[in-house]
């Protein structure tokens, strides 16, 4: 018995003592993870008394502890939520561009085709106020900009549409049907200008040539206007408001892009457009629309422009093609050197009349349907 005692006693020794240094490691693990993830803000109360064991592999059977895993993995969810909150949106706004058009809806259900549209409906809110100032204060004056705006208008016949139409710089000049003239001055001009001639007679006006005579009668019937701007659009309906030979008139204003017209094809029998092509973000989509809601010429349908463009002068021309870009930059966004009459053309318009004015630089221009 002895012996067997004295070989036992050892073991046991060795036994308790292997037993006792692995539960101080153990201890000191747990309290060291404990130290670790209270540190870090990874342990919540509920984590911190509730350690979970789980077996690592079927490879390596020791136990591995999980203290804190869950936790740990809820707080880093919490920071990527909260780093694309932050962040997303101007990571979207980024990438937009990537995408290419898109659309955009504001203010009275108006759409715009895509973002260089509603850059454009935002700058000429700013501008609105002070419009009239920038495109019909002294420099019109002094380059005849009414009166080519008179001599074009007065080509307008039937159902009209005017298209930017801003803030209603046009509306005193147009010569509506079985109605006096809207102003004083209008009343004396138009006197001295002529009806659209017949196609076998050269108009009186200095190199206009004039187109055939047609649908809509002697003036305007009614006038439907489109402007991108809400801004634009309040200042023209406060002209009309303001203005007694225009209050009782069939006018009628809408926010809409000149790119997307919300109107059936062959609807107007006149469409207008002045000093505006120039600023459009796709000038070409914009003529081709035009070109859209106009009536066939048989019918007496015409586009009515009136637009900045390259001279006729190659010295000015040349100028103009160096200038384009700091013009631009300077002018509202307006692009001075386009040919107006060969994006015409590819709208599947034919120039029937017009002249040009300041040296070559702008032009009127009626147009048919080819």
């Amino acid at each position: 018995m002895s012996v067997v005692c004295l070989d036992q006693s050892p073991w046991r020794l060795y036994t308790a003592r292997r037993h006792q240094v692995a539960s101080k490691r153990a201890r000191f693990k747990c309290h060291y993870l404990k130290k670790i993830n209270k540190t870090r803000c990874i342990s919540d109360a509920a984590d911190a008394t509730r350690p979970e064991t789980s077996l690592s592999s079927a490879t390596n059977e020791r136990p591995v502890t999980t203290l804190g895993i869950r936790s740990q993995c809820r707080h880093n969810e919490q920071d990527t939520l909260r780093i694309f909150v932050r962040y997303g949106a101007c990571v979207l706004a980024a990438a937009l561009p990537l995408f290419g058009d898109v659309t955009v809806t504001y203010a009275d259900g108006a759409v715009a085709t895509n973002n260089a549209a509603l850059e454009l409906q935002q700058a000429y809110d700013k501008y609105s106020c002070k419009y009239d100032e920038l495109d019909g204060g002294a420099a019109a004056e002094a380059f005849g900009f009414p009166q080519l705006r008179r001599k074009l208008l007065d080509q307008a016949r039937g159902d009209v549409l005017e298209v930017a139409v801003g803030t209603g710089l046009n509306l005193p000049y147009y010569r509506w049907a079985n109605a006096v003239a809207s102003t004083p001055s209008q009343q004396q001009d138009l006197t001295s200008i002529p009806t659209a001639p017949s196609p076998s007679s050269e108009s009186p006006l200095t190199g206009f040539r004039g187109p055939v005579a047609g649908g809509g009668g002697s003036g305007v019937a009614s006038l439907t206007t489109v402007d991108l701007s809400p801004g634009m659009l309040r200042q023209a309906r406060t002209r009309v408001a303001e203005t007694p030979a225009l209050a009782d008139l069939p006018i009628s204003f809408s926010q809409a892009d000149v790119a997307a017209l919300p109107f059936p094809d062959s609807s107007f029998d006149s469409v207008v457009d002045t000093f505006s092509l120039c600023v459009f973000p796709d000038p070409q989509a914009a003529l081709n629309e035009m070109a859209r809601v106009v009536r066939p010429a048989a019918e007496g349908g015409r586009v009515l422009l009136l637009e900045h463009c390259r001279s006729d002068n190659p010295l000015l021309a040349a100028y103009q093609d160096v200038t384009a870009v700091p013009v631009a930059a300077l002018g509202k966004g307006c692009v001075w050197n386009q040919d107006v009459e060969a994006m015409a053309s590819v709208a599947g318009l034919k120039v029937v009349g017009g002249e040009r004015a300041a040296a070559g630089t702008v032009q009127l221009i009626v147009a048919v349907k080819q």
